[in-house]
């Protein structure tokens, strides 16, 4: 993408003089800085501290609070930054995963902030007369109407599309903004994959300057997304140390750079928050689901080659999404449905007894650390639409719904996926107490306290 890999470090993100910054008026003004890094696992973090790769970062700990938090079931950036936005599980908010379905007739889409429920912590700040300005967060496209500006982040298709207010799309497009990096050159070159997320996260930083020197905010939001996408393709080299290794640190050192010019400009008057919305862990393998299930007898298909699960039988008893969601195939609610009310919760039972049994027979593993029915995590009004069960796997086993394959297992191309339990956060401890904050779904209750006590 027209950098050389020895450049990266170079960018136009420049620190200001803050007393011209429009953004910030004054020091007497109450503000917040957040910076979304996501999949950055709170032990990793405290690893890439230790080796001296993020000294910026590090200097919020000492006068601050830095703690390890919960993810949302499933761990995927949708539901977690859903959760985050709301303040609610995903019961409440409508958003289970990357990919959702449809039951009658039967139909998988890719949810966005249109099927998204429950007001984001920016209409909320919005209609408390302050003034927002997000940058990249998933689930956000497309954007909402907010008191401020808007860039929505992963999954949106078009940048044109993606900014609210549509007057700012000129400015961005002049300065070469990238929404998100092409995980597809990942798998033809992982040095062209690696020059490809530094230009994305130069570009970012570009745009995250102009905004602050160009438009008020009360609330400023950034969301880096290539820390996961480095994560994805590079965990097992700086686990194994590979010769990619130095690579992967030298991408932190870089994005520590670019957050510490953010950090020194503000931190004397503004609250600043660090967080991620999940951890990392190295894939072992594959798990495919829907394989098990076929393999067990619960899942059937009309024909020997099914294309997707609009191929199954009426006689399925249960199919599954990414990852490890399991639907029972039910009576009056799936297109198909055959399973009745008073063989349901048997049925349930079953399904997870045999789930937790799964075993990794090469590696001697279980593949399943719990089982969980919809009712035991979830709360809010489109319980309903969640999955019946939900499967939360042991460390290095990403749980997949291909109906294409045949066996359960596979090697899997990324070498990293994402952990339930080894989120952070990390505030520069102001104002903020972190000892109510648990899951990133307890993020927005002290962010809309700041704004409206």
């Amino acid at each position: 993408m027209g950098l050389k890999l020895e450049n990266m470090e170079r960018d136009n993100f420049t620190e200001k003089n803050t007393k011209e910054t429009k953004g910030y008026p004054g020091p007497e003004t109450e503000k917040m800085l957040v910076l979304g890094l996501d999949g950055v696992p709170y032990s990793f973090l405290k690893k890439a501290i230790s080796k001296g790769v993020m000294p910026n970062v590090a200097r919020l700990i000492p006068g601050g609070q830095f703690k390890k938090i919960n993810s949302v079931i499933p761990t995927v950036s949708s539901a977690a930054w859903a959760s985050f936005m709301t303040g609610l599980d995903p019961a409440g908010h409508n958003i289970f995963g990357f990919v959702d379905r449809y039951p009658d007739p039967f139909q998988q889409f890719i949810p966005t902030a249109r099927h998204r429920r429950g007001k984001p912590l920016w209409v909320e700040l919005g209609e408390a007369g302050k003034k927002s300005i997000v940058i990249n967060v998933p689930v956000t496209y497309p954007p909402d109407e907010i008191n401020g500006v808007m860039i929505s982040g992963f999954l949106a298709t078009n940048l044109k599309k993606a900014v609210y207010p549509d007057n700012i799309y000129s400015k961005l497009q002049e300065m070469g903004y990238i929404i998100d990096a092409n995980t597809w050159t990942a798998r033809k070159s992982k040095k062209e994959f690696l020059k490809e997320l530094h230009e994305v996260l130069q570009r970012r930083f570009q745009v995250v300057e102009w905004l602050i020197e160009n438009r008020d905010w009360d609330y400023f939001h950034c969301h880096i997304m290539e820390t996961d996408r480095i994560n994805h393709f590079f965990w097992r080299d700086q686990e194994e140390k590979t010769s990619f290794a130095e690579m992967f640190y030298d991408f932190y050192r870089v994005l520590d750079r670019y957050l510490g010019k953010l950090i020194k400009r503000f931190e004397d008057r503004t609250d600043i928050i660090l967080l991620s919305d999940h951890g990392f862990c190295t894939v072992h393998r594959e798990v495919q689901l829907n394989s098990w299930l076929m393999k067990k007898g619960y899942l059937l298909f009309d024909t020997d080659s099914p294309a997707s699960l609009r191929d199954m039988s009426p006689r399925s008893k249960a199919y599954s999404l990414i990852p490890g969601r399991i639907y029972i195939n039910c009576k009056g609610r799936e297109e198909k449905g055959t399973v009745g009310a008073g063989e349901y919760f048997e049925l349930r039972e079953e399904l997870k007894e045999k789930l937790l049994n799964i075993t990794d027979n090469e590696r001697g593993c279980p593949v399943i650390k719990d089982v969980f029915f919809r009712e035991e995590i979830y709360n809010g009004p489109y319980l309903e639409r969640a999955p019946d069960l939900l499967a939360v796997p042991c460390c290095g086993y990403d749980l997949k719904s291909n109906v294409e394959q045949s066996s359960v297992f596979n090697n899997s191309f990324i070498s990293g996926m994402h952990s339930y339990d080894d989120a952070f956060i990390l505030s520069s401890g102001r104002n903020l107490n972190l000892d109510r904050i648990n899951s990133i779904k307890d993020v927005k209750t002290i962010i809309i306290e700041k704004f409206t006590k």
